[in-house]
């Protein structure tokens, strides 16, 4: 089933079964923690703000400019998707969402946070990392395949249009 679709006003439409709202709606007050820095998860946050620059300096400047603008704006895309989560609207087993380009934006910013803080948490480290298939008995690691796969599939809706050569 494909999630993602454009619809006639060049928006996109997000059709997600009950449960996988459900999860989603469940990963992103635990995603705003680590956005936020709460205490214990320092190693997650360091994951979707990495040092910048080796010198110490360089570093600290660079946080005094721009670090409380990077944490706003994923703190943004968070609203806005919890936001979208709750607007949408039920058909059958499903529920559905019109996202404008700011709410796709939205979307994908989180959905890449979210693949991003999982990763730290199942161990993933090294591009060669990735290459494994999913241990099945660790909910993280589906969870972590299945936020990949939604987020790919919106890649490939919003690139579909350009030409490949």
């Amino acid at each position: 089933m494909r999630r993602f679709r454009r619809i006639s006003d060049g928006h996109v439409q997000l059709r997600l079964p009950a449960t996988e709202r459900a999860v989603l709606s469940s990963l992103l007050p635990q995603l705003l923690a680590v956005v936020d820095g709460v205490e214990g998860v320092e190693h997650l946050r360091a994951r979707l703000f990495p040092v910048a620059y080796d010198d110490a300096e360089r570093e600290r400047e660079f946080q005094r400019l721009v670090g409380d603008d990077l944490a706003e704006q994923r703190r943004a895309a968070l609203d806005d998707v919890v936001t979208s989560l709750d607007t949408g609207r039920s058909r059958g087993r499903h529920w559905v969402v019109d996202l404008d380009d700011d709410g796709v934006q939205s979307w994908l910013a989180v959905l890449h946070d979210l693949r991003l803080v999982l990763a730290q948490v199942v161990g993933i480290r090294t591009e060669d990392d990735w290459n494994r298939d999913p241990d099945t008995a660790q909910p993280a690691e589906i969870v972590l395949w299945h936020i990949g796969a939604l987020q790919e599939e919106l890649l490939d809706l919003l690139l579909g249009g350009l030409d490949a050569g």
